[in-house]
């Protein structure tokens, strides 16, 4: 990537991935309310394991919602990185002109810039440059729904995902929750007999 892209290629997409950041910072507190509404469970608060096994499904429920909400409000961010990340950058060392386009080859009077080239003959220069351009680019080009394209089949991929990981999370802390009690009880018992 170094040679044939330049040093730039390995930050590629790197400001639409730090605005993923706003996914998590929406799915938690979403997730706690959510918690809160369907189980009546605050945050922080440790439940027995008796008491989980009636709020599996408010557990399910709220991540569910808290996911949907978080990726519909920043799914745009994970266009921008893709298309930031997947086009072939070429060194600057190697340009020709300055061209930033994909196209065939001319009749021999122009020289394909070393280590941009693809299996096809085409030249491949980048696309996107920056996220803003980016931006408008694929509103100028596509409209604003591009933003959203693929959504539903990372949804099928993400929410059930992050319902097994919250489930689990859940009945762990309820689990070590009950372990510590259990612990306490019988250091007490042993504090008691000595």
């Amino acid at each position: 990537m170094y040679r044939t892209e330049g040093f730039r290629s390995f930050y590629a997409g790197l400001a639409p991935a730090l605005l993923g950041l706003s996914h998590v910072a929406i799915q938690f507190p979403l997730y706690e309310f959510f918690k809160l509404k369907f189980t009546g469970l605050e945050m922080g608060v440790n439940t027995t394991a008796s008491e989980t096994d009636n709020h599996w499904f408010g557990i399910l429920a709220a991540t569910f919602v808290s996911k949907i909400c978080a990726t519909s409000a920043t799914y745009p961010h994970e266009v921008l990185r893709t298309r930031l990340q997947t086009q072939q950058h070429m060194n600057p060392l190697n340009s020709h002109e300055g061209i930033s386009f994909r196209g065939a080859l001319g009749s021999g009077h122009i020289r394909q810039p070393r280590g941009a080239s693809s299996s096809d003959g085409m030249i491949n220069l980048p696309r996107y440059r920056g996220m803003l351009k980016t931006i408008r680019t694929i509103l100028a080009e596509e409209g604003w729904r591009a933003f959203y394209s693929g959504m539903g089949t990372n949804m099928v991929r993400a929410v059930p995902a992050a319902m097994t990981t919250m489930l689990t999370y859940e009945t762990l802390k309820t689990a070590i929750y009950r372990l510590q009690i259990e612990g306490k009880r019988i250091m007490e018992q042993e504090d008691e007999e000595t």
